[in-house]
């Protein structure tokens, strides 16, 4: 059993950051953070499931439910866009480090939540346990691709090869320099669906799921 709650964290200018706290009713030491996309909610299936994966697997999960699209988020330029985010996305981490003492830690991230992710990663101390999963990544941002092959825990990431993010070489580059583990949904865009195909866009979520609880267990 999970209570669900939020935890008090002020990002950006001091500003809330909306967030969902799902917490085992048991001892555990496996903790997980989500970070969406700009559009792609914690409640969108590739999130949804993955939370409710972790969830299974007795970890605690915070979701950071940043909603940027009523703060005019997508008309900034690229440089204030990341100072709001990793200002946001820093004190989410942290107090979720605050609730127990924790010893794994697994990360998730959509699009721009693997900004979010590469910037932490980078940046704060982590437990000697740490995965990353990186959903839909920015493979064409520089800055995010050194990020990525900096982290030196375990990696597994998973794109469409329709998304316009994708892109082969830089996706060969970080799993060679991480050892990482890839998934490629052939015909998947940038939420992995798979157009005019819905019975196989299903499938492929659950080969993704699949494929994350496997990373993740073993």
């Amino acid at each position: 059993m999970t209570s669900i709650t939020s935890l008090s964290i002020k990002g950006c200018n001091s500003d809330p950051v909306p967030n969902t706290f799902f917490r085992q009713d048991g001892e555990t030491e496996h903790a997980a953070i989500v970070f969406p996309g700009l559009g792609y909610t914690a409640q969108m299936p590739l999130l949804f499931y993955s939370r409710e994966l972790l969830l299974s697997l007795k970890a605690d999960v915070l979701t950071v439910d940043y909603d940027y699209n009523g703060r005019n988020f997508p008309a900034l330029d690229g440089r204030e866009r990341m100072r709001i985010l990793y200002a946001d996305v820093q004190p989410a981490y942290q107090a979720l480090m605050s609730q127990r003492k924790y010893r794994r830690i697994t990360f998730i991230g959509k699009s721009l939540g693997t900004r979010a992710m590469g910037y932490l990663l980078s940046n704060e101390s982590l437990p000697s346990n740490v995965k990353a999963v990186w959903l839909t990544p920015l493979l064409k941002d520089v800055k995010l691709m050194a990020q990525m092959k900096q982290f030196n825990g375990p990696s597994l990431f998973i794109s469409g090869a329709s998304d316009p993010h994708y892109d082969s070489e830089s996706m060969k580059e970080v799993q060679e320099a991480t050892h990482g583990k890839v998934l490629l949904v052939e015909g998947g865009d940038h939420s992995l669906n798979i157009k005019d195909d819905i019975i196989r866009s299903i499938r492929e979520l659950q080969r993704v799921i699949d494929g994350i609880k496997v990373f993740i267990a073993k």
